[in-house]
């Protein structure tokens, strides 16, 4: 990943940038092509989206300066970033949130219909359509 490579590069030890200014880079050049699509391949199996989290793991640690064996957990508390698996889930809820306050939206009609819960039941990754088609249904009820 290029992204990756200017990292590395401009995270230097002797004359690279700070903390702050490789964590703004890491959130601007890489974690957006990881959330890029993550509503979409959100619902992939779950041994295809652990192959993105070494890249997050990777550009942190680069960030921070920190060894290779420093653990991912603390990388992420360090960093004030949320793992990949948290943050698909959080980019998902919102954009279902989306969906569900604009009743005019055409994915609403798709994403809320019932005909598509027995689908969304099946898939443990469809968990946020279910809770939030379950919230917007108390919303329309409240209208």
């Amino acid at each position: 990943m290029k992204a990756l490579n200017l990292l590395r590069v401009v995270a230097h030890a002797k004359w690279g940038s700070d903390e702050a200014t490789l964590l703004h880079l890491y959130r601007s050049l890489i974690r957006s092509k990881l959330d890029y699509g993550a509503i979409v391949y959100g619902s992939a199996r779950k041994s295809y989206l652990r192959m993105l989290d070494p890249i997050q793991n990777r550009a942190l640690r680069l960030c921070l300066g920190a060894f290779r064996t420093s653990p991912a957990t603390s990388l992420h508390v360090e960093a004030n970033e949320m793992p990949m698996e948290l943050r698909r889930r959080r980019l998902a809820s919102q954009f279902s949130l989306r969906i569900c306050s604009n009743l005019s939206n055409p994915a609403r009609n798709c994403a809320f219909d019932k005909r598509f819960t027995k689908l969304f039941d099946k898939r443990d990754s469809f968990e946020f359509f279910r809770t939030t088609s379950n919230f917007c249904c108390g919303l329309t009820r409240l209208r």
